[in-house]
């Protein structure tokens, strides 16, 4: 199991939309995938969200006409999308679940894991469960579209010691978000320990009014290895593709130097 602390996001689920949105388009994300799901099956009326977050895919599919579930380990997370789910005339679905273990009724025509909750997966085994388990969940020629942090797309200074920081700033209400994200990438096991120090600062005063750090795990991949690691679990294997995180418009395919890759398979 991976420990609760690297998956809880409990304090940062309540930071976590005004941090993305201004990394994220996820409208134009969410026409990329529909995008795919037009190339590779057609029609898809069933989305899987898998490793859901706050929810932010989830309820775009909803709101476009799709029956819609979504699942992540965090419960705050969780909270937090039902909490919009109940301010939207959108009706989709959220469950805490483990992505190894989904344990639902229903089939989907899709299941996605388009920002980064595949990497989570640090083991073989942790991988064969979740491919296992998102098979059985998918009618056939169902499509699985997920996102991984690709090997040679890491910064080379995430190898050294002190590894790579890079920040983010936003807006929350009248605070100000400031976030240092320092990468240590270890090329033997290929697992990133990622650290998100976070401070919020009210413009006013000029204090702090919180501040906390969180350490994830996170492996990353080569697209040779991933391509293996789908065709051994029984996936017909359809593409990797550059993810821009919808900044794009345009869907290109993943090169040696692509950080995040969009891999495009079929049950």
């Amino acid at each position: 199991m991976v420990p609760r602390s690297q998956r809880s996001y409990t304090k940062l689920a309540k930071y976590y939309d005004a941090i993305y949105n201004h990394i994220v388009d996820y409208e134009s994300q969410t026409s990329n995938l529909e995008k795919i799901f037009h190339d590779f099956r057609g029609r898809v009326r069933t989305i899987l969200d898998v490793g859901c977050g706050t929810g932010n895919f989830t309820l775009i599919f909803a709101k476009r006409g799709y029956r819609t579930t979504g699942i992540d380990l965090s419960e705050d997370m969780i909270k937090v999308a039902k909490g919009k789910h109940r301010s939207s005339k959108a009706n989709p679905e959220f469950l805490r679940m483990d992505m190894r273990d989904i344990r639902l009724n229903a089939k989907y025509d899709a299941a996605i894991a388009p920002f980064g909750g595949f990497s989570y997966l640090l083991k073989h085994e942790d991988v064969l469960e979740f491919f296992t388990s998102v098979k059985q969940r998918l009618n056939q020629d169902g499509l699985l579209i997920f996102e991984f942090w690709h090997v040679s797309g890491l910064r080379p200074e995430s190898s050294s010691k002190n590894g790579y920081t890079s920040f983010v700033k936003a807006k929350f209400g009248h605070n100000i978000i400031i976030r240092l994200d320092t990468n240590k990438y270890d090329p033997i096991t290929d697992i990133c320990h990622l650290t998100f120090d976070t401070y919020i600062l009210n413009p006013k005063t000029k204090r702090l009014s919180d501040s906390f750090s969180e350490t994830h795990l996170l492996k990353a991949y080569s697209i040779s290895e991933m391509r293996h690691l789908l065709e051994e679990n029984g996936f017909n294997v359809l593409g990797f593709y550059e993810d821009s995180l919808g900044i794009s418009k345009k869907m290109e395919p993943a090169r040696q130097s692509s950080f995040r890759v969009l891999a495009v398979a079929s049950a």
